[in-house]
């Protein structure tokens, strides 16, 4: 499975590809938390931290779907 590129800077913080243990399903709750959580924040640059999370988690989400449409296609 191919990393996400705007997730390669993150890589030292995580054992080695660690993010590809989550669910679509747990991805999804990520992503779909961050923009929750972006709605509530006061702060515009924490707003904007979260919705880059949401977008790196969704990124996660579309490497595990090309690895299944390189299997099963």
């Amino acid at each position: 499975m191919k990393t996400p590129e705007t997730i390669v800077n993150r890589a030292p913080d995580y054992k080695d590809r660690a993010w590809e243990q989550y669910t679509l399903q747990e991805l999804g709750n990520w992503v779909h938390n961050f923009v929750k959580r972006a709605g509530h924040r006061t702060d515009k640059a924490k707003a904007e931290k979260d919705l880059t999370d949401a977008s790196n988690y969704l990124d996660m989400m579309r490497s595990h779907i090309e690895d299944a449409r390189e299997r099963l296609t």
